[in-house]
């Protein structure tokens, strides 16, 4: 136990003092919405976590087909002049991958530090569509002036780090209630990028989306599950990032707020099924105290969840999510809006006696 003890706050040590504030990393709120949260919240089980109990979790968001763009008349010549076009629209595509690795150390009988530790792989496929016949000299300035907006790139890196500290309350409103109340902070690790709106005006090459926030922003979570009987189980979750400052580049985060019910069926002890409904709400992030219409989004999803329990203690939850309805705070912006997602979950717990 002495050996892990050391191990884990040698690991948390190291991350928090050797990595850079800014490593290269682009996303997007709905892309990799790190309020996914891991299947062992949800699940009636284990009540107290000993001092001592190391859980380790991997995760994997795999999305296709997010959806992005906007209606556009205006054009870039050759010199970086803005000009009058024909109305067009910009759509943007993205496909991501998102692992995450999570840790958990109970350093007193059910006080838990959590750190999620996220790393994003993203590719972006950016086109025009014409509404009506269009010159070629004004094709190629509609082009320049996509490209500055939306390029057919792949970004890849480490989006912002959270670490929080948990308490499990057992019996929480009934006997068979666990409640997990968790408190913390973002740690700026994800790149930030300078104020796109500006460069969009000046016809500058940017990027509207971004992951890190350059802040750290309070997090507060909890989850609650109840077992209704020896195989239903009733979960009901919160997770909420509020940033309360800008950053040096004045931006300020959007506020972001991921609630949802579950309901779980134990067909065996070691074969479980969920179903999930959620609702993430997006408010729209500020450049130096004017609102972003590349931010802000409302949607509803499903996440339909396996849960398989070897018996070497380790649990593996694959899953589908789906959206069921959303929409976009601004008609003029780039926010992204949920396709179909896979999700992956893989938890072992050591040490807890």
């Amino acid at each position: 136990m002495k050996i892990i003890n050391n191990a884990f706050f040698g690991l948390l040590v190291l991350i928090l003092t050797t990595l850079p504030t800014n490593m290269f990393s682009q996303a997007c709120p709905a892309c990799s919405n790190p309020a996914l949260q891991s299947s062992e919240k949800l699940e009636a089980g284990i009540d107290t976590l000993y001092q001592g109990a190391f859980r380790l979790t991997f995760n994997v968001t795999n999305g296709f087909d997010y959806q992005g763009g906007h209606l556009n008349s205006i054009g870039l010549s050759e010199n970086g002049q803005s000009i009058d076009v024909p109305l067009h629209e910009h759509i943007v595509e993205l496909d991501f991958v998102r692992t995450e690795l999570n840790l958990e150390y109970t350093f007193k009988t059910n006080w838990t530090t959590w750190l999620r530790l996220p790393y994003d792989v993203k590719i972006q496929n950016a086109s025009v569509n014409y509404f009506e016949i269009v010159t070629p000299n004004e094709q190629e300035a509609i082009l320049r002036n996509r490209d500055i907006h939306h390029r057919n790139e792949t970004y890849s890196g480490f989006s912002d780090f959270r670490l929080l500290v948990a308490h499990r309350i057992n019996g929480f409103l009934f006997k068979k209630g666990r409640l997990d109340v968790a408190l913390g902070t973002t740690i700026p690790i994800g790149k930030t990028e300078e104020n796109s709106l500006i460069a969009g005006e000046n016809g500058e090459k940017h990027l509207h989306i971004q992951f890190g926030s350059g802040t750290f922003n309070l997090l507060f979570e909890f989850h609650y599950v109840i077992g209704l009987s020896n195989r239903f189980s009733l979960a009901f979750y919160s997770i909420n990032m509020l940033p309360f400052y800008e950053n040096k580049k004045g931006y300020q985060a959007a506020l972001e707020t991921t609630n949802g019910i579950g309901l779980g069926y134990r067909f065996m002890d070691w074969f479980f099924v969920r179903t999930t409904f959620a609702n993430f709400s997006q408010s729209q992030a500020k450049w130096n105290g004017i609102k972003d219409p590349n931010s802000g989004l409302i949607s509803f999803n499903t996440t339909v969840n396996l849960t398989f329990k070897l018996k070497s203690g380790l649990a593996i939850t694959p899953g589908y999510r789906f959206p069921i309805s959303q929409k976009t705070l601004s008609d003029v912006g780039d926010t992204f809006t949920y396709g179909p997602t896979f999700v992956l979950n893989a938890s072992y717990l050591f040490n807890n006696k």
